[in-house]
C-alpha cells in the first residue's frame, strides 16, 4: 500500500519535475572560469649551490631512510601514522568531503514522504460554511493525507554549482593542509632526534670534560704547592674547572626536552620512548648525495603551494557565485499525494490531489548589497592571488637557503670531524710520550681537552648538517606523498 501511494504521487508530479529538470540542465554558471595559474616568470632553472652531491634530480618521498637509521626511521613513520594533530587534520579533510558532497546534493530536488491523521472541526459560523445555502451533515471529522512534498531551486544562473567548486576546492585545500602537517611533522621528529643524540653525546663529552679539568686542577693545585706552578697557573685551572662543571646538566636538559618533543610527536609515553631510544646511539648520517630537483618541481611537491593554488581556485568560484545572486532565481514547491476524510477511501483515485508552485524571483533593489557583494569577492580572488604569489616565492627562498645552509653545513662539519681525528692521533701520541716519561699528566690532559674539545665541536657541526638536511627535505615539499 505504501509504495502504491509513492508511486502514484510521483506519477502526478512527474510532468512538472521533467519539465524543471530540463530547465536546470539548461542553465549556464556565471562568472569566471578557473585556470590554475602557471610557473612564476621568476622561477630560476636552477639552486643554486647545486653540485654532484646535489643533482637536479628528483628527492625522494621518504627522505628520512637515506639517513640510514633505523631508529629513525621507525620514530617518523610513527608519528606519521600516530600523532594527533595529523588525527585532527585527517577528520578536518573527511569533513570537508562532506561539505562539498552536501553542497552538490543542492542541485537536486528535494523530496520528502509525508502523512498525518488530523481531527478537525468547522465553525459553522465561520467563512467556509455560513454563507452556503444548507447545512452540512457534520462539522467534525478525521482527515487521512499521506504524499510527497516537493521542493527544488533550479541553478538557471550556477550559483549552486559555483558553490560546489568552491567547496570542492576548499576541500583539495584542507587536504593540502593535512599534507602540509605530515612535512612539519617528519621534520620535526628527525629534527627533535638529532637533537637527542646530539646532546646525548655531548652530555657524554661535557662528563668527560669535567673529569679532566678536575683532575687538571687537582694537579696544578699540587704543582703551585711544591712551587713548580704560578698562582695564574692555578687560578686558570680552577676556573675551567667551574666553568665546566654545569655543562653536563645543560646537555641532559637539552637531551630530556628532545625526549619530550619526541613523546608529544609520536604520541607515545616519555617512559616508552626511553625504552625504544635506549642508550646513546650514532648520529643519523647526512648522505653524500642528496637529490635536489628543479626549483619548477616546488609547484607540484610544496603542499602549502598546492594549498594556496586550492584557496585561489575556491575564491575565484566564490566570485561566480556571487555574481549569479543578482540574476533571476527559480523555484518549485509542490506535494502530491492522497487525501480522505474516511481511512478506507485514501488511496482511491478520487482521493489525489497535488499542487505546483513555481516561484520566480528577480532582484530589483538591494542597495547596492549584490554588487558589493561581488566587488568583495572580486577582492579576496585578488588577496587569493596575491597570497599564491608570495607563497611560491617564499617557496623559492625557503629552499634556496636551505641548499645554501647544507652546503655550508657538511662543509663545516667535514673540516671539523678532520680536525678532531687529527687531535684525537695527537693526543695519543702524548699519550706514548707521557709513558715515555716525556711529559708531564697536565700536559698529557690538556691534549685530551684538546680532543675531547675538537670531538665536541665537530658532534656540535654534525647535528648542525643533519638539521639542515632535514630543514632542506621539509623545503622541498617531501614526506607528505605517503598519506592516504
Amino acid at each position: 500500500m505504501a509504495a502504491d501511494v509513492g508511486s502514484n504521487a510521483v506519477r502526478a508530479l512527474r510532468p512538472a519535475i521533467a519539465l524543471l529538470l530540463l530547465a536546470g540542465a539548461a542553465g549556464c554558471a556565471v562568472g569566471p572560469t578557473y585556470r590554475a595559474p602557471s610557473a612564476p616568470s621568476v622561477t630560476p632553472e636552477a639552486f643554486a649551490a647545486t653540485s654532484a652531491s646535489l643533482p637536479a634530480t628528483p628527492p625522494p618521498d621518504r627522505w628520512w631512510t637515506a639517513m640510514g637509521d633505523a631508529e629513525l626511521t621507525d620514530l617518523v613513520e610513527h608519528a606519521l601514522a600516530d600523532n594527533p594533530d595529523l588525527a585532527a587534520a585527517e577528520a578536518r579533510v573527511r569533513e570537508a568531503r562532506a561539505l562539498a558532497r552536501a553542497t552538490g546534493a543542492s542541485l537536486w530536488p528535494k523530496i520528502d514522504a509525508a502523512g498525518d491523521v488530523s481531527r478537525d472541526k468547522l465553525s459553522r459560523n465561520g467563512e467556509n460554511l455560513a454563507l452556503i445555502p444548507f447545512t452540512p451533515p457534520t462539522t467534525e471529522f478525521t482527515d487521512y493525507r499521506v504524499g510527497l512534498d516537493l521542493s527544488w531551486e533550479i541553478d538557471l544562473a550556477g550559483g549552486t554549482r559555483r558553490q560546489m567548486e568552491a567547496a570542492t576546492a576548499r576541500f583539495g585545500s584542507q587536504t593540502e593542509t593535512r599534507n602540509d602537517a605530515r612535512v612539519v611533522v617528519a621534520a620535526e621528529v628527525a629534527s627533535a632526534y638529532i637533537d637527542e643524540r646530539t646532546a646525548t653525546h655531548r652530555a657524554a663529552l661535557a662528563r668527560r670534560s669535567v673529569e679532566i679539568l678536575s683532575e687538571t686542577a687537582r694537579l696544578v693545585r699540587l704543582e703551585y704547592q711544591a712551587g713548580l706552578a704560578s698562582q695564574s697557573d692555578l687560578e686558570r685551572a680552577e676556573s675551567d674547572e667551574l666553568a665546566s662543571s654545569a655543562l653536563p646538566a645543560s646537555w641532559d636538559a637539552a637531551d630530556a626536552v628532545a625526549r619530550a618533543q619526541l613523546a608529544a610527536l609520536t604520541g607515545e609515553s616519555p617512559a616508552a620512548l626511553a625504552a625504544q631510544l635506549g642508550a646513546a646511539g650514532d648520529l643519523p648520517a647526512v648522505p653524500d648525495v642528496i637529490p635536489v630537483g628543479l626549483p619548477s618541481d616546488l609547484l607540484r611537491r610544496r603542499p602549502d603551494i598546492r594549498l594556496a593554488e586550492r584557496e585561489l581556485a575556491a575564491a575565484t568560484a566564490d566570485v561566480g557565485s556571487a555574481v549569479a545572486a543578482q540574476f533571476p532565481q527559480l523555484s518549485l514547491t509542490g506535494d502530491g499525494g492522497f487525501d480522505s476524510v474516511r481511512s478506507g477511501d485514501l488511496v482511491r483515485a478520487a482521493s489525489r490531489f497535488f499542487n505546483l508552485a513555481p516561484q520566480l524571483s528577480v532582484p530589483l533593489f538591494n542597495a547596492g548589497r549584490l554588487r558589493r557583494e561581488v566587488e568583495a569577492a572580486e577582492a579576496a580572488r585578488d588577496a587569493a592571488l596575491a597570497s599564491y604569489r608570495s607563497t611560491v616565492l617564499r617557496a623559492f627562498a625557503d629552499a634556496e637557503g636551505a641548499v645554501v645552509q647544507l652546503a655550508s653545513g657538511r662543509k663545516n662539519a667535514a673540516g671539523l670531524a678532520a680536525s678532531a681525528t687529527t687531535l684525537d692521533a695527537a693526543f695519543r701520541l702524548e699519550r706514548l710520550r707521557f709513558e715515555a716519561g716525556d711529559i708531564s699528566a697536565v700536559e698529557l690532559l690538556a691534549a685530551e681537552q684538546a680532543a675531547n674539545r675538537a670531538a665536541d665541536r665537530g658532534l656540535d657541526a654534525a647535528g648542525a648538517a643533519g638539521r639542515a638536511f632535514v630543514a632542506l627535505n621539509k623545503a622541498l615539499g617531501g614526506g607528505w606523498q605517503q598519506a592516504r
